[in-house]
């Protein structure tokens, strides 16, 4: 007796290339999503550097005003 092969349903087909186009949608929004965190990261520490920055100038400000009085 000869082995019958079993070809795919249409709606098989058809869910397959649903879950092939999802997996590379998520792969393009994982990459996205990198990306973002990434400069995010970068803003972040350009937030903390900023914000150093300007306390030393206050307190610059501060100490300046304080020796006018």
């Amino acid at each position: 007796m000869a082995k019958i092969i079993q070809f795919p349903t249409r709606k098989q087909l058809q869910q397959q290339d649903i879950v092939d186009s999802l997996k590379l949608e998520i792969e393009y929004c994982e990459e996205n999503l990198k990306e973002a965190m990434e400069h995010l990261d970068e803003l972040n520490e350009e937030v903390v550097f900023l914000t150093k920055e300007y306390n030393l100038l206050l307190k610059e400000l501060t100490n300046l005003t304080k020796e006018k009085q």
